[in-house]
């Protein structure tokens, strides 16, 4: 009779606690589930890569990858802050800080014939050299004109904005322009895959 009712007790308190237990309804999905977004497209994988050529010579290729589906815009930005003196106040030297570095924006959007139609927007700067610049202020003499000089980064500066069709796995140069200052080639080559 004892055991009888401590089995009773027992098994009111588990059903008080926790209720029967059933096996996961796949058909609702837990809270989490719902939050996180799921891909409303195929997923494509584009590779975007920056070279600079002095004539025939690559001299630098700076790839970038971005993950997205066809309904939505990957967007990455990749930089440091640059100081850049803006003069002196009261014999103190001030800075203003510039974003130097690398911004794309891309998305695609697929066709009828099967291709995606992709868009991309491209800027990359970056420091290169340097230059004295006169703060305009006089010296009392010519060894003292030195300190009012002072030595500002040399920003380049590139940016694209383009859109193109594109088949899984096709690689495109999708630009080329010349560097104004130094006559280096910037070529930017786009690659695309369709990860599922």
């Amino acid at each position: 009779m004892k055991t009888v009712l401590i089995s009773s007790l027992i098994g009111a308190c588990l059903l008080m606690l926790g209720g029967p237990v059933r096996g996961q309804d796949k058909s609702n999905p837990t809270k989490e589930e719902a939050r996180s977004p799921q891909p409303d497209g195929p997923v494509l994988k584009l590779q975007i890569v920056f070279a600079e050529y002095e004539g025939e010579k690559k001299t630098k290729s700076l790839p970038y990858t971005l993950l997205f589906d066809t309904n939505r815009t990957a967007r990455l930005r990749v930089g440091s802050r640059v100081p850049v003196a803006t003069g002196k106040d009261n014999g103190a030297l001030q800075f203003q800080y510039i974003d130097i570095g690398t911004n794309l924006d891309c998305s695609a959007k697929p066709t009828p014939e099967g291709k995606y139609l992709v868009t991309m927007f491209l800027e990359r700067s970056w420091v290169e050299g340097d230059v004295f610049v006169y703060t305009g202020a006089e010296a009392s003499s010519p060894e003292k004109r030195q300190d009012n000089m002072f030595r500002q980064p040399i920003i380049h500066q590139t940016k694209f904005d383009n859109t193109i069709v594109m088949r899984d796995g096709q690689t495109a140069e999708t630009n080329l322009a010349a560097d104004p200052l130094n006559g280096r080639l910037i070529k930017v080559e786009a690659t695309l895959s369709v990860v599922k």
